[in-house]
């Protein structure tokens, strides 16, 4: 089944990223609070080439395999909110078969539940549309935004890794495909309605 290229949550829209959209990924690494939580190890400003790097990498998992991390555009004004969606975790060898669920968001876009709302659609997709078992998602234990939205997804801590470019321990969190069928109140430890 063909992983779509396209999502949409009732703020977001979730799409795949194409060539021309290098310079709306560049200003989401350039946010300085994106960076210290996405590579804290490579100092304080944020590394263009780097991030240049890492969005060509992107756009070859959607040609390789077929899926990948969609830009989120915000629905009312069309503005790259940041990214989210499913990818290999290649850059942690023993994880690299894995799907990792990972979500990044500009700080004007922090605080509002859309980190949330794009990585429970990025789940929901994925587990339908990809022959996984679990999915992961490596959060750096300072992040601890990011440790709320796996929480909230359903995701358990299950062990923790070197991330061995970053030389930083990142916690994998995981999610089964029957742990995601649960209701979604099950998961969060709301009341049931």
């Amino acid at each position: 089944m063909q992983f779509p290229e396209r999502a949409e949550t009732e703020r977001l829209v979730l799409r795949r990223p194409r060539p021309a959209d290098r310079e709306a990924w560049l200003r989401v690494w350039a946010d300085p609070a994106v960076w210290r939580s996405l590579r804290p190890d490579l100092g304080r400003e944020p590394d263009l080439d780097f991030a240049g790097g890492r969005f060509e990498h992107h756009l070859g998992h959607w040609e390789r395999y077929g899926f990948g991390l969609w830009l989120a555009e915000d629905r009312e004004t069309g503005t790259v909110a940041g990214w989210c969606g499913p990818s290999h975790p290649l850059f942690v060898p023993q994880l690299a078969e894995e799907v990792e669920v990972g979500w990044s968001l500009r700080r004007q876009f922090w605080g509002r539940g859309l980190a949330f709302e794009a990585a429970e659609t990025a789940v929901s997709t994925a587990f339908a549309h990809l022959d996984v078992e679990r999915l992961i998602a490596l959060v750096d234990a300072t992040n601890e935004r990011s440790q709320r939205v796996a929480s909230r997804l359903g995701m358990r801590r299950v062990e923790t890794v070197e991330h061995p470019e970053a030389l930083v321990e990142v916690g994998v969190y995981a999610l089964s495909r029957g742990e995601a069928a649960a209701p979604s109140d099950a998961r969060s430890g709301a009341p049931p309605r």
